[in-house]
This record gives C-alpha cells, structure tokens and sequence, in this order.
C-alpha cells in the first residue's frame, strides 16, 4: 500500500483526515502515555520534533530508564526542479553509549511517487548531541508538498508539508 498523499493522514477507513492542533492527537503525539510510543501513522508537521524513548547504558543489565532521542526535518525547499532538499536532525540524549542510524531509511513520496533520500554525509554512529545532514530527493516533477518518512530500528514518523 502506497503512503497517504503528502497532505493527508492515513486512518483505519481509509479515508483522509487532518487533526487540528490542540486536539487529543496532537496531545498524544506530544506526550505519549508512558512506555509507549507515539503511533507514527499520526504524522508530523515540518519544524515539529517526534521523540522516541530508548534505554540510558551500554548493555541491557545496565539500562536505567529511558530518554528521548529526537528527530526533526525541518528547511523543506525545492532546490532545482524536482529536487526537494530538507535537513533531518537526531538530537541524542545522554545514552550512555554511541546511538546507531545504520539502519536509517529516509523516504519521500509525493502522490504515486515514492523515492530513497539520498545524503552526502550519513550520520553513523551518534555521540551525545545534535547531528543534522542535508539530505535530496529527485521526483519526475517539482512537488507542493512531500512526505518525508524516517525509519531507525522501531523509531518510524512521517514528516509532511509544503515544499518552499
């Protein structure tokens, strides 16, 4: 099944729906109920921040609690036709150990098309701090708007707005 359309939320019907701010969405994305995840069909606007709880230690005997690591795309624009340019920030917490993006898919879809964002600076493994690389996507034609979907392990949210 192909990803909703950059404007729209997927729902269980099918049908499209956007949740206004303020709303019980909006507050679960936000703040979801503790040892959840906030559900990544919800979405997130450019500029907006999807938290993700992981383990503080090195190794599974030493995990004390859970921190957020934070990911962000934000600098959404069309950089020459077809070409949607963005930056996509992790903001590590103190884990005590490295954080892994090896496994991190970053996807753009706009309508029927749906491509890999390609960067010249993947991130790696992540000390404590924020990490930001540019990323590009190359669409057939120049797009309004795009859905930005990032995938790291279980962390999954989508990212979706206007392209400037």
């Amino acid at each position: 099944m192909a990803p909703p359309a950059a404007d729209e939320t997927s729902t269980d019907a099918g049908t499209a729906q956007q949740s206004p701010p303020g709303t019980a969405d909006e507050e679960t994305r936000e703040n979801p109920p503790e040892g959840t995840r906030a559900p990544a069909s919800v979405g997130y606007s450019f500029g907006e921040s999807a938290a993700f709880p992981h383990p503080v230690g090195a190794y599974e005997w030493e995990f004390e609690g859970e921190e957020d690591v934070v990911y962000t795309v934000d600098d959404v624009l069309l950089g020459a036709p077809g070409r949607v340019e963005f930056t996509l920030t992790v903001e590590v917490p103190q884990l005590g150990r490295v954080f892994g993006t090896g496994n991190l898919e970053v996807r753009c879809s706009q309508g029927k098309h749906s491509v890999s964002a390609t960067t010249e600076a993947p991130l790696g493994e992540l000390e404590t701090g924020t990490h930001s690389t540019d990323m590009v996507c190359e669409f057939p034609d120049s797009p309004d708007s795009v859905l930005v979907s990032v995938v790291n392990g279980e962390d999954e949210a989508d990212f979706r707005g206007p392209v400037r």
